[in-house]
């Protein structure tokens, strides 16, 4: 048996956007995983993500998304019956040509049975266009990864300190959100720019393993900065439950882009050839940045999912919302606190007769999901909520003008002491306003 490069259960998953949801859209994203194996024996595992561009002039690309990553694996399922994977220069010259020639005509060839199976097949030509679609594909090895396709998708690699690397994404040269598409005249030609193939290290050189995370590009803009994706697709990488995974992504996308997102990913350990069991004593707990959408802007917040039934408390989880959502656009909370002026003085007036029955004017219980600016402004009574420096400077302010005195300095975050309400009895979660909330 050989030394080398051995993976553990490969992952993918798609979720529909949040957006495509509201609209009642279908998802244009697609995503495959697949082991495949050498006329010797020998493994590979194929990894793929497609995203349809879903718009007016293509119509069907979901179907072509999905087909695209079909065509895929037939082509690479081709090409492993005639070439070892130990000619590794060859396979150099496959992720570049022979490949991308053989997935786009397969792709042509299966949209247009497509096309033929529907009514509109009998009443007009078939074109390509309504299918476009990106296609990402990874291809790993024990000895080597490689990648090819066009589009918008981005490729990470995870080193053993857990530290991302963006090794592959598209040139866009100003284009904005324009992408290259299997749709288009000549599409296997743009396969090169993005095609590369990279030996993994000896088995017995440094300590610890690595991981690849091909996303489509619903993941990457959900994120305010490509050091918030790189985080993203570390925490990710280690994800190995399905059900948990698919959470994820669906949290993402409400909390970002509202785009589909798709992923795919593997990762490595050196060993032998044999199929690696899923290690056991993994963290309970891992974390995502995931982000909100506030005003064209986003803004990075950060959750703990758990990894047992146990779930996180929602009013948290909502205030931590708010928090990211202020801070994405700080030129906007003073006005945005300014505007609550009212809660402040209230909440100063129940804390400071913590015993006196409610009466008229009284605070009313505050509920996170339906108010989280409140739920926030009540919860920064008891000391600094995050390192936003503009949004607990503005909350001192709040609190201070609330006491009748000029801006002192007191703890960020904090309303004077002397007013405090005790840290014993929180609130109860319910109503004040129902302020609307920007997608």
């Amino acid at each position: 048996m050989t030394d080398g490069w051995l993976w553990r259960q490969p992952r993918c998953c798609t979720v529909i956007g949040a957006a495509h949801r509201r609209r009642g859209q279908p998802c244009q994203d697609a995503s495959r995983a697949a082991d495949l194996t050498t006329p010797d024996g020998r493994a590979l595992q194929l990894l793929a993500v497609a995203d349809g561009h879903g718009n007016q002039r293509h119509w069907l690309s979901g179907t072509g998304s999905d087909l695209a990553c079909r065509a895929a694996e037939r082509a690479v399922r081709q090409a492993l019956a005639t070439t070892p994977l130990t000619a590794i220069e060859r396979w150099r010259q496959l992720l570049r040509h022979e490949l991308p020639a053989a997935i786009v005509q397969d792709w042509l060839a299966a949209t247009a049975a497509d096309w033929a199976s529907r009514p509109e097949g009998g009443e007009q030509p078939f074109s390509p266009l309504p299918y476009g679609s990106t296609l990402g594909l990874l291809l790993l090895t024990p000895r080597w990864w490689g990648c090819t396709g066009l589009g918008d998708w981005d490729l990470v690699r995870i080193g053993a300190d857990g530290a991302g690397q963006l090794v592959s994404e598209e040139s866009t040269d100003g284009a904005g959100e324009a992408t290259a598409s299997l749709c288009l005249p000549g599409a296997a030609a743009l396969f090169a720019e993005r095609a590369q193939l990279q030996a993994l290290p000896a088995a017995n050189g440094p300590a610890g393993g690595q991981a690849l995370v091909l996303s489509s590009d619903g993941m990457r803009k959900s994120c305010l900065t490509d050091a918030d994706f790189l985080q993203l697709c570390s925490q990710l990488s280690a994800v190995e439950d399905p059900a948990e995974l698919e959470a994820g992504l669906a949290q993402i996308t409400a909390e970002g882009s509202g785009d589909d997102v798709s992923v795919a990913m593997a990762s490595w350990a050196p060993g032998s050839l044999e199929r690696a069991s899923a290690p056991s004593g993994r963290l309970k707990h891992w974390a995502l940045a995931l982000l909100a959408l506030l005003g064209g802007g986003l803004a990075a917040a950060w959750w703990w999912w758990p990894r047992q039934p146990a779930a996180a408390d929602p009013a948290a989880l909502a205030v931590a919302r708010e928090v990211a959502r202020q801070c994405a656009a700080p030129e906007r909370i003073r006005a945005n606190l300014n505007q609550r002026r009212t809660q402040f003085a209230q909440l100063l007036q129940a804390a400071a007769a913590p015993g006196r029955p409610a009466g008229p004017g009284a605070p009313a219980p505050i509920d996170a999901q339906r108010d989280p600016l409140g739920a926030l402004i009540a919860a920064s009574r008891q000391g600094p909520l995050t390192g936003c420096a503009q949004l607990e400077q503005e909350l001192r302010l709040q609190w201070q003008r609330a006491a009748g005195r000029p801006p002192k300095a007191v703890p960020p975050g904090r309303m004077p002491a002397e007013m405090r309400r005790p840290a014993a009895t929180p609130p109860t979660p319910t109503p004040t306003t129902t302020p609307s909330r920007q997608p």
